[in-house]
């Protein structure tokens, strides 16, 4: 039997979380707690807690929220924290559904997505109310909290995965692969099990999921012992977002909660290494709200998407990644379809990436050393160029040694594809170096001279212009020279 829980009016600013000032307000009996937020609460306190006592033996908490959108104007996100405290990276998270649902229920044997079942511990639980959007009236936002102690199943367990490597091809290989993929554990439209059907259909050999602010697509079977799946989150900080790829096991999150130009975006990145885990910042200059990355790009910080899906290739995000490069920062460029729902196709963009094997380890290692090639689909193969000087030769992510004055040699294989009878593109350093034709039958070649240390890679182009393929550099290490190529 449900009843309706006395809530408590408390608000905390993303940094400090210190509580409210007003004083305690109980929900009346049968109707919701109504909150009124302005703009400038939103200013002050991006996330509001609201706490809500839950007591002994109780196996399931219901929680409901209403508000008017506004026309968008509006726009109020959903969490759940277990009793104790607010500070960055606690351990009682609970869950998340950011916008997507207006009900949700943590019970001992069942959870809404993106939210984790199991025992709920008595005590002062906070509801999170994320305001993403407040228009200039403000909102009023109708809160309900709902209890039962009925008898309660067994909890569920992380579901089984395909043991590892799913391929071994005795030799350092190209696999296919989309590393921004949601499911309707935020506000994607599919289960795991769906989406890991559209990406073999797609042609991908692995994916990363990686919905906001929660790892609860593990709590589902993938069912497809040739795909890869890879546990992420996309980590939706007010000051941009990030996808953190390799967590795995029992409420795996990465904190969200950090406002732009605070220090402690460096804590997540962290945390994201501390599990052996990569961080990569997603669509740096997305136009929506939150969007775009303003925070600082902490030394652990692994890769930075240049393409995303919707949108395509991103100038600014492959010049801010140039400008990376430039200044020694060996981050590896990515791509991802930001897939969410069947409409769109999976795979575009996607990477390439040339691994060992077939496994999670051997996957992140890979892009954590630049091993990367970015597509705008799932099936073309990669064109892996090969750099030459002197007797030595080194591939996408390598390091080439050579001495001043050097000639390099770069061959890009004869290509399919959208690039066929386009162009490739030489970059040395972040600037343009040269071009060639690129067909079916012949190589295209670049010749060039090495005076200081840097890096090259390579773009390829359709007919038309079009980008169609970017590789991550090689690196060149001139010996007696400064790090940068002239």
């Amino acid at each position: 039997m449900s009843r309706l829980l006395g809530a408590l009016l408390a608000a905390a600013a993303a940094v400090s979380f210190a509580p409210s000032p007003a004083p305690p307000e109980k929900a009346p009996e049968g109707r919701p707690l109504r909150l009124h937020y302005t703009p400038a609460q939103r200013d002050a306190g991006r996330y509001q807690y609201v706490p809500v006592s839950v007591p002994a033996g109780c196996t399931r908490l219901e929680v409901g929220y209403r508000y008017d959108k506004a026309d968008g104007g509006n726009a109020i996100d959903l969490g759940l924290f277990e009793p104790g405290p607010l500070d960055l990276g606690r351990a009682g998270f609970r869950g998340w559904s950011g916008g997507s649902r207006e009900h949700v229920v943590v019970a001992v044997d069942e959870a809404t997505p993106g939210y984790w079942p199991g025992p709920l511990p008595a005590g002062e639980w906070q509801v999170v109310l994320g305001l993403y959007k407040v228009a200039p009236p403000g909102v009023d936002v109708d809160l309900t909290v709902g209890t039962s102690s009925a008898a309660a199943g067994p909890t569920p367990g992380l579901a089984p995965r395909p043991a590892e490597p799913l391929q071994q091809r005795g030799t350092l290989s190209w696999y296919s692969g989309d590393l921004h993929v949601h499911t309707l554990h935020s506000d994607g439209t599919e289960t795991a099990a769906e989406v890991a059907r559209a990406a073999r259909a797609a042609g991908l050999e692995f994916i990363a999921i990686t919905d906001h602010n929660n790892t609860t697509h593990q709590l589902e079977r993938t069912e497809d012992p040739e795909l890869l799946v890879i546990a992420g989150e996309e980590v939706t900080t007010p000051g941009g977002h990030a996808n953190v790829w390799g967590l795995s096991g029992w409420r795996s999150e990465i904190d969200f909660r950090v406002l732009p130009g605070r220090e402690r975006i460096d804590s997540l990145v962290e945390a994201a290494a501390s599990r052996g885990a990569l961080f990569s910042i997603n669509h740096p200059f997305l136009e929506c709200d939150g969007c775009s990355w303003e925070h600082a790009i902490p030394p652990g910080v692994a890769a930075l998407e240049v393409w995303n899906g919707p949108l395509g290739p991103q100038t600014r995000a492959i010049a801010l990644w140039d400008r990376l490069l430039r200044e020694g920062r060996r981050i590896t460029g990515v791509g991802s379809s930001d897939w969410h729902r069947p409409r769109a196709p999976l795979g575009r963009g996607s990477v390439r990436v040339r691994a060992s094997e077939l496994s999670r380890a051997a996957i992140l290692r890979a892009i954590r050393e630049g091993r990367v090639v970015v597509m705008g689909d799932a099936r073309t193969p990669a064109p892996g160029i090969t750099v030459r000087a002197g007797g030595a030769t080194a591939g996408i992510g390598d390091t080439l040694r050579l001495s001043a004055g050097q000639t390099v040699e770069v061959e890009v294989p004869a290509v399919v594809g959208g690039a066929a009878g386009g162009r490739a593109e030489l970059v040395w350093n972040g600037e343009p170096a040269g071009e060639a034709p690129l067909s079916t039958g012949a190589p295209a070649r670049f010749r060039r001279a090495a005076t200081a240390s840097g890096y090259l890679r390579v773009e390829l182009r359709a007919p038309d212009g079009g980008l169609v393929v970017l590789t991550n550099p090689v690196y060149l290490e001139v010996s007696g020279t400064a790090r940068k190529i002239r």
